[in-house]
């Protein structure tokens, strides 16, 4: 089986500390492909794209300051060329966005492509309350996992203890189960 390749699509605080987790953890597993691109919402910062900065001084100086990302992250300013290849998709923007970055995604990804979304929050839309997830999932149509926690991105930057939990939903085995 091929080494699955990883993307993460965000790079603030919370989508740089995971990139520094998954980044290193790549590297460990011969099950996915060793270099992670991490979609990058172009900067300027003291005269110098933030892209440029996170893949040459390896740190995302606005949001992360004082950590050190993997050399096997890529930041990448086009979300067409981050996804691209992608079989796993970690979602780390502000839940405002989600949707629109969906439909530029959508073109880019292909059949058994997963997602994970690590985004707070809700949509309230003319059809009430909508889930991320639910937003990912229908607009991609992939299936979609939620990795959610009290945490604090420097602290998962810290490499500190932190709880989480991975919600996933198997349509599979819910109606293996189903009575009748």
């Amino acid at each position: 089986m091929p080494a699955k390749k990883v993307c993460i699509v965000g790079s603030g605080n919370w989508g740089s500390s995971i990139a520094k987790i998954i980044g290193h953890n790549v590297k460990a597993s011969n099950r996915f492909d060793p270099m992670v691109n991490m979609w990058v919402y172009e900067e300027m910062i003291d005269g110098r794209k933030l892209t440029e900065i996170i893949n040459t001084d390896h740190q995302n100086v606005k949001y992360l300051p004082g950590h050190t990302l993997p050399r096997n992250v890529v930041a990448v300013p086009d979300i067409s060329e981050a996804v691209r290849g992608a079989k796993i998709l970690v979602f780390v923007i502000p839940h405002q966005f989600i949707s629109k970055l969906c439909d530029q995604i959508k073109p880019h990804i292909s059949e058994g492509t997963i997602g994970i979304s690590l985004i707070k929050g809700i949509d309230e839309g003319p059809d009430g309350l909508k889930l991320i997830s639910d937003i990912i999932r229908e607009k991609l149509e992939i299936e979609v996992s939620v990795l959610m926690g009290a945490n604090i991105a420097s602290e998962v930057a810290d490499e500190k203890f932190c709880e989480t939990t991975i919600g996933t939903f198997c349509l599979f085995s819910c109606q293996k189960n189903l009575p009748g």
